[in-house]
């Protein structure tokens, strides 16, 4: 039972690293357009999936401090900017709402790219 969490674990970085590099490859349009409904339902199920993964992170081993904060940065930033669809719940929390989200969902892939790569370093 624990080699399968642990491989779940491996699993789930190499995935969320390769989902990262493959919607930062097709969000390059972002910059200048809105986000159809697939790429919102991508970057959402890459969020929950690196949530799970630093969950079972933390859960099989006690990190250092430092592969626990990359984790966790990432995480945030990824909930974050998906909250920003339409009718998200980050999007409602902004006394102004945004007019174009795009760009956001673009540098988010970038930056949590690097974040994620440096949680994999770091582990």
């Amino acid at each position: 039972m624990l080699e399968a969490l642990i491989v779940l674990t491996g699993l789930g970085r190499l995935l969320t690293l390769l989902g990262l590099v493959v919607f930062f490859l097709t969000a390059i349009p972002l910059l200048v357009r809105e986000p159809t409904r697939w790429q919102l339902v991508f970057f959402k199920v890459l969020a929950n999936l690196a949530a799970l993964t630093v969950l079972l992170e933390f859960v099989l081993r006690r990190p250092s401090w430092l592969h626990v904060s990359y984790g966790l940065i990432s995480v945030l930033l990824l909930y974050s900017v998906s909250g920003l669809e339409p009718g998200g719940w980050f999007r409602k929390s902004l006394t102004k709402p945004l007019e174009r989200v795009g760009q956001y969902f673009f540098w988010a892939s970038f930056v949590g790219f690097l974040l994620w790569g440096r949680f994999i370093q770091t582990g």
